[in-house]
C-alpha cells in the first residue's frame, strides 16, 4: 500500500487509520451504552422493548450479555495492536455477534412483530463496526496474488463466524416461560 504525505510530512494513511480506529471505538462504545440502557426500565416506551426483554441467551438476559460482550470487544480493540492474534479474536467476536444479531432481528420481525429501537440501534452499531473492520482489512490486505489470498481467507473466516454466531443464537435465544 502506498502512502501519500501532506506538506507537514504526516502520512495521510496514518490519519485515515486513526479516523477508522476512532469510528470503530465509537461504534462499539455505542453498542455498550445502548446495552446498558436496555437494562433501565421504561427507557424505551415501545411495546417491542418489553417484548424483546422477555428473551434470554442461555438463560441470561440479553442486556447483561450485551454489556459483557461489548466490554470484551472494547478490551480486544485496546489490546489488538499489542498482540497480533487478538485481532483475529476481535474479528471473530464482531462477526459472530453480527450473525447472532440476524437471529435477534428475525425474532423482532417474525415473533414479536415490531421493532425495539434500542435493539435495532445495537444491531446497527455492530453492523457499522463490522463494515469498518472489513474496510480496514481490505486496506491492509497487500497487493497482487497475496492480496487475493489474504482477503479470501479472511472472508471465509468472517462467513464462518457469522454462521457460528447465527447458529449459537438459534440454539441459545429463548423466550422466558
Amino acid at each position: 500500500m502506498f502512502q501519500v504525505s501532506d506538506r507537514e510530512g504526516v502520512s495521510i494513511s496514518m490519519g485515515y487509520r486513526r479516523v477508522m480506529s476512532i469510528l470503530l471505538w465509537l461504534a462499539v462504545s455505542t453498542g455498550l451504552a445502548v446495552s446498558i440502557f436496555t437494562l433501565i426500565e421504561d427507557m424505551c416506551l415501545a411495546t417491542a422493548c418489553s417484548d424483546a426483554a422477555s428473551f434470554t441467551f442461555f438463560g441470561v438476559g440479553l442486556g447483561w450479555y450485551g454489556i459483557a460482550y461489548f466490554i470484551l470487544v472494547l478490551l480486544l480493540l485496546w489490546l489488538r495492536q499489542k498482540v497480533y492474534w487478538l485481532n483475529w479474536v476481535l474479528t471473530a467476536m464482531v462477526f459472530s455477534g453480527l450473525g447472532a444479531e440476524f437471529r435477534l432481528l428475525w425474532i423482532q420481525k417474525y415473533i414479536i412483530g415490531s421493532w425495539c429501537p434500542l435493539c435495532v440501534t445495537i444491531s446497527c452499531a455492530l453492523f457499522f463496526a463490522a463494515i469498518l473492520l472489513l474496510i480496514e482489512k481490505v486496506q491492509d490486505a497487500g497487493s497482487g496474488q497475496e492480496r487475493a489470498k489474504n482477503l479470501i481467507g479472511w472472508l471465509a473466516f468472517v462467513m464462518a463466524m457469522i454462521a457460528l454466531g447465527l447458529a449459537i443464537a438459534v440454539v441459545g435465544v429463548q423466550a422466558l416461560t
